[in-house]
């Protein structure tokens, strides 16, 4: 009985690794996608959304270390580097926001930015409900 629990532990685990991998592939896909977006339709909100995807990668690598047994303070530091770059982020999107608003700017639509985002939240929530299982019956929560 112990043989198979440890197959099944492990099969867990190759699947949460697996999550997260793809996770962490979207979302370099979505930098340079959201990159290219942004800079066509000189928007501030893809340029924060561009930023939020790279703060979702290392959100990614402390799930990656989490998963492969790595110290709790080597987690810690990275959940609290992520926390500092959400901070950082809301700065940036305020002061652009600021300008954008007291300059008159608008920016152009951006057809490939509607597409992302929207195509991003299905995959985003398919991936979230496949962590939710996965780390239930692992007995985590694989959060990001």
């Amino acid at each position: 009985m112990a043989v198979a629990d440890d197959q099944v532990r492990r099969g867990l685990l190759r699947r949460g690794f697996a999550l997260e991998y793809a996770t962490l592939a979207w979302n370099v896909a979505g930098i340079v996608v959201l990159a290219v977006a942004a800079i066509s339709a000189r928007s501030v909100a893809l340029a924060g959304f561009a930023l939020d995807s790279l703060i979702e990668i290392g959100a990614s690598i402390v799930v990656i270390w989490e998963l492969s047994g790595t110290g709790a303070q080597r987690q810690h530091r990275g959940l609290r580097l992520i926390g500092y770059a959400f901070a950082a982020l809301a700065v940036y999107l305020l002061v652009q926001w600021t300008v954008v608003l007291a300059g008159g700017y608008h920016p152009r639509h951006s057809v490939p930015g509607i597409i992302w985002a929207a195509v991003t939240a299905v995959v985003m929530f398919a991936l979230a409900a496949g962590k939710a299982r996965t780390g239930r019956a692992r007995g985590q929560v694989l959060a990001y």
